[in-house]
């Protein structure tokens, strides 16, 4: 079995702008090729812990959506959850754990067994307009290149991104019949790529690019948001993504079309992106943990089964923890921090994929 804790050795330098990262999280492909080396095996005792907590959190009658820590008590696998935190802290920024019980427990039993393990590592959030917290990865046939769709609801193959929250957790249910591998990279990785290559390109990477937010608002907000792709706060370096967003953003009424500089410096990251990537195969009861301010995370394309109960499913987690890697104020204050709300919706979990 392999140790996912590199936290435990790992060495970080404050970071400061223009200037080389020494960050944990700054691995490279060719260091987490062996994904076996870096993941945590589900035991047979983790999965009696599991159930346990499950029963717990029934017998308490505790709403899907208010479960948290408390209501879900965990001993031994408790302490592996929380080094795993650790890890997607002051380690590596991600996390795999496989061989989750889902021959256990049917899909409600699965659903509280994922949001409670994930209570361990931070507090749910909002990750859609309908105020589902727990999020349903699935073709519904939407147009990846529609400025109101999101590609989670597609089959196509997504720009590298990343997610508004401090960190993401897919839960593989079904793999498709080709294609779909979970695609990696380090955010670290790629600012310090670049930054040796052309380093004004990473200046102007640190100014704002507007994003849109994809039509997830309430009447009278602005339909994007600003900020930087690189940021520096407390000593830390956090990173956004150069996702669809951005480029779906430029169709936006009133948004300022892209400067020379900044047109370059997008051009440029995706091709770095790909250049220190990492393809990984994504099995059924594999769970993906990520920290969204160090990681880039997307998918390839796939074909799915025509059969439905078979389509390609993951179950996700959006997760704000509040003791996390520090970020600039308006950062966690906005969608980082609080998720995607809507004046009016109240939050669900949904056990089934639901057209957002």
């Amino acid at each position: 079995m392999g140790d996912f804790r590199s936290f435990k050795t790992a060495r970080r330098e404050a970071a400061a702008p223009m200037k080389p990262l020494v960050d944990p999280a700054g691995w490279t492909a060719a260091s987490l090729k062996d994904v076996a080396s870096w993941s945590y095996q589900i035991t047979d005792a983790d999965a009696e812990e599991l159930s346990a907590a499950v029963a717990t959190a029934r017998r308490s009658s505790t709403a899907m959506v208010d479960i948290g820590k408390p209501d879900f008590p965990l001993r031994a696998f408790g302490e592996v959850l929380a080094d795993v935190r650790r890890e997607l802290m002051d380690g590596r920024g991600i996390v795999m754990m496989q061989n989750f019980p889902l021959d256990r427990f049917d899909r409600e039993d699965t659903a509280i067994a994922y949001i409670g393990l994930g209570a361990h590592l931070g507090q749910t959030m909002s990750q859609n307009k309908l105020g589902h917290i727990l999020g349903h990865v699935k073709d519904l046939g939407g147009d990846y290149s529609d400025p109101h769709t999101r590609g989670y609801m597609t089959n196509a193959e997504m720009r590298f991104h990343t997610d508004g929250c401090d960190y993401v957790g897919l839960l593989c249910l079904q793999t498709p019949m080709s294609g779909g591998e979970s695609r990696i990279a380090s955010s670290v990785t790629v600012y310090n790529t670049m930054l040796k290559r052309r380093p004004e390109l990473v200046e102007a990477l640190c100014g704002d690019y507007y994003r849109s937010r994809s039509g997830e608002v309430s009447p009278g907000d602005l339909p994007y948001i600003k900020q930087p792709i690189f940021t520096f706060h407390e000593g830390y370096f956090s990173a956004a993504g150069v996702g669809a967003v951005i480029d779906k953003a430029q169709q936006i009424p009133g948004v300022p079309k892209f400067t020379p500089a900044q047109k370059e410096a997008v051009e440029v990251y995706r091709q770095t992106v790909e250049e220190v990537a990492l393809d990984i195969d994504f099995a059924r009861g594999d769970i993906q943990f990520l920290n969204n301010f160090v990681m880039l995370h997307t998918r390839r394309e796939y074909r799915d089964w025509p059969e439905p109960n078979r389509k390609r499913h993951l179950l996700r987690l959006w997760l704000h923890d509040p003791a996390g890697r520090p970020i600039p104020k308006a950062q966690r204050e906005g969608r980082f921090g609080r998720g995607v709300n809507v004046k009016g919706v109240q939050r669900s979990a949904p056990l089934e994929a639901e057209a957002a």
